[in-house]
């Protein structure tokens, strides 16, 4: 290998995965593609994390490929995978989170991918684990395979495509789930992410949206492959699947409104949007439902009582002040589900 520029770097963003971290780092070991490293940025772990990563890279052949940086301050999951990005020295980049697993092929497959196409991005299938799928003896954990074609698995027998560069296109395909906006189950060109200012938005849901995105802006070269390169191991005691609570809440409503914005910013700097006020309708219809469906249960559990509603109305105070109560409103009705009856007014016939 290469130190000084390896064909791939692999950045993962380390934060208490101490039951997971050493797997991760096996399926990396086990890759057929060697020309690689991996940049490991510890976020101010407090189990056993960092200690497992330094104990491998003593006894492991993957060691020498290992680079640790560890942070002062927990910045959360953007600010780490920034670092990464910054300290990575590879031609391509690939994320790849503490707890999931890539197949032995995947970064053969992608870099051959990329270098056929000339590509700035290399977008795979992914497949999930989950322990619930496991039989009752224990023994056996099923996959499931998550394909980039909603709820159509057509395209895992098709051969790489080159994904249309129409920008109406792809809002309606990233619109409709038809382009997947994980980070991970992607390869990433160094220098393009470099030369257009890609980076992680500092915001602590969906921050992965927004840099597909905005790859999706400048890339001119995507590339669409059926593999199933990446395994995401599904894990109880992540983010999304914690109890509902006002701190929940209140991150959620800060996401809506910071990624609201930032996307906004986007789609101001690229000329399509300025004539094309429809797909700039899309892309923010598609983000306010997304972080919707993260308040729906907690709406549920409250049964949208009196006591909800002044919750929704304090926290959008904290943005808006006196508009709050109008705001709040308003997301309470957007998350109802819509009665199938007629207007309450006189319409034409």
């Amino acid at each position: 290998m290469n130190n000084e520029s390896p064909q791939v770097s692999v950045i993962i963003p380390l934060y208490n995965a101490e039951d997971y971290i050493k797997v991760t780092l096996m399926s990396l070991q086990n890759q057929t593609l060697q020309d690689f490293e991996v940049v490991i940025v510890d976020d101010c772990s407090t189990d056993t994390s960092l200690a497992i990563v330094n104990q491998f890279k003593e006894e492991e052949e993957l060691g020498d490929k290992i680079r640790v940086i560890t942070l002062e301050k927990n910045g959360g999951i953007s600010n780490t995978r920034n670092v990464g990005l910054n300290f990575s020295k590879g031609k391509y980049v690939t994320f790849l989170d503490n707890d999931d697993l890539l197949v032995p092929k995947a970064l053969e497959t992608f870099v051959d991918i990329a270098d056929e196409w000339q590509a700035e991005v290399v977008h795979t299938h992914s497949h999930y684990q989950n322990p619930k799928d496991a039989n009752h003896q224990g023994e056996k954990i099923l996959f499931r395979m998550a394909s980039f074609e909603h709820g159509n698995k057509k395209n895992l027998k098709s051969p790489p495509y080159l994904l249309t560069n129409d920008m109406s296109e792809r809002m309606t395909n990233f619109s409709i789930y038809g382009i997947d906006w994980n980070v991970w189950g992607k390869l990433f060109r160094r220098d393009f992410l470099m030369i257009n200012n890609i980076r992680f938005p500092k915001i602590k849901l969906t921050e992965d949206l927004i840099f597909v995105f905005q790859t999706l802006l400048f890339a001119k070269k995507y590339i669409m492959i059926p593999d199933g390169l990446y395994i995401y191991r599904y894990r109880n005691d992540s983010t999304l699947h914690k109890d509902r609570d006002k701190n929940f809440l209140r991150k959620i409503i800060g996401v809506q409104i910071e990624g609201t914005k930032i996307l906004n910013d986007l789609m101001d700097g690229v000329e399509h949007f300025a004539d094309h006020f429809e797909d700039r309708e899309k892309v923010i219809n598609f983000y306010m439902n997304l972080e919707l469906l993260a308040t729906k249960l907690m709406q549920k559990k409250f049964n949208d009582r009196e006591d909800y509603f002044e919750m929704l109305c304090e926290l959008y105070a904290e943005h808006f002040g006196k508009d709050a109560t109008f705001i709040a409103f308003i997301h309470r009705i957007a998350n109802q589900a819509h009665p199938n009856t007629a207007p309450p007014w006189p319409t034409e016939e």
